[in-house]
């Protein structure tokens, strides 16, 4: 039932005719009158208990209360907002004399932007180049350059950095000489908003006690409201048929997500499987498609700016991708001219060597590669 709030003029109008109607002379509620006044100051009670019962209402309801009062109401039924997350994405380190030793790089290690922005290594345990006898990655004489994962060391959006930004070593290493970050890193967010939350407790409520695909789904998203996932039934990891088993393809928008969130992803759905039930949680397979285009600006803009944002927002489109979505060539000509009012003509477009879209297929996620301006 909706509730009808009144002005202290509405209030007051409403007492002097109630006070007058019950009166069989004329009362004096001029302006200035002790009448008057006694209305007055009852109409001020009116409206300050008002006030008051609109915030008992807006805090006891979800889809009215903001900030702590949301985190207090879904926290009495176990949810809580979920913190920002840190990017992530992958670094290339390369030695200029490859062939005169080889090069150990430990997890922790540090590399950092211009304007020193830190990333550390992580493991990566299905990484090539990692070795776990010695924990840590090494790139073997010869091999001029290795590419390992990095995770920011502070969440929210700061960390999402442009192709080529992280360029030092925050750490020295013995055989590297440069590093450098090949694709964007787009996927680092803030925290999770109030109308994120309220999103999430509606499924989160929805899917309790239910051995179901929206369960599981739910349960990912309590590790990380920023993670990109796909969940398929009856097979397996190769697309086999393989009845009662369900594969989570999980992926954070940078092609090569954290054994830490595999195993906390994999820890949050077992505990709402049905019984019987096997569960894989994995990486998707990660297509990293090149881009190529020429891009022609008029004499207001700046080619090199211009075609670094153009890189940056074809990473945020291929990292924002779903898993098992295709990937659209028409796009790219969009993000494009998108980017500028002063560019003039795209050219020479091509994605993964071919001038169509990438197909869906299951498992599968496209993420940001090469994107060579010719």
């Amino acid at each position: 039932m909706a509730i009808t709030f009144q002005s202290f003029k509405t209030t007051l109008a409403n007492m002097v005719a109630a006070a007058q109607g019950a009166c069989p002379s004329l009362l004096d509620l001029n302006v200035g009158s002790a009448g008057r006044a006694m209305l007055e100051a009852v109409a001020g009670l009116g409206l300050w208990f008002q006030f008051i019962a609109l915030q008992i209402l807006s805090r006891t309801r979800l889809s009215t209360s903001i900030g702590a009062d949301v985190d207090s109401f879904v926290e009495d039924f176990g949810l809580t907002r979920e913190p920002g997350t840190a990017a992530t994405g992958t670094v290339t380190f390369t030695s200029f004399t490859p062939a005169s030793q080889s090069a150990t790089i430990a997890v922790g290690t540090s590399v950092k932007t211009a304007s020193s922005i830190v990333y550390d290594v992580v493991e990566d345990s299905t990484n090539a180049a990692w070795s776990a006898a010695d924990g840590a990655y090494i790139r073997p004489a010869g091999t001029a350059s290795i590419t390992v994962p990095v995770q920011c060391e502070t969440t929210g959006t700061a960390g999402n950095v442009a192709a080529g930004a992280i360029c030092l070593l925050g750490t020295a290493i013995s055989g590297i000489d440069t590093v450098t970050n090949v694709a964007a890193l787009t996927n680092g967010s803030d925290g999770e908003t109030d109308a994120a939350l309220r999103t999430r407790f509606v499924a989160y409520i929805n899917s309790r006690s239910k051995a179901t695909v929206a369960a599981i789904e739910n349960a990912v998203t309590d590790v990380s409201a920023d993670l990109i996932y796909q969940v398929v039934e009856n097979v397996d990891t190769s697309g086999a048929f393989l009845p009662g088993n369900v594969v989570v393809y999980i992926d954070d928008g940078s092609g090569d997500v954290a054994d830490s969130v595999i195993n906390a992803v994999y820890t949050s759905v077992d505990a709402v499987r049905p019984a019987a039930v096997s569960i894989q949680v994995v990486r998707p397979n990660v297509v990293r498609p090149a881009v190529t285009m020429t891009v022609t600006v008029d004499s207001t803009g700046d080619l090199d700016t211009i075609q670094a944002t153009i890189s940056t927002n074809i990473a945020t489109y291929l990292n924002g991708l779903a898993i098992g979505d295709a990937a659209s060539y028409s796009r790219l000509i969009q993000i494009a001219y998108a980017a500028s009012t002063s560019v003039t003509n795209v050219t020479g477009v091509t994605l993964a060597g071919g001038v169509v879209d990438l197909p869906a297929a299951t498992g599968t996620a496209y993420r940001a590669g090469t994107v060579d301006f010719g």
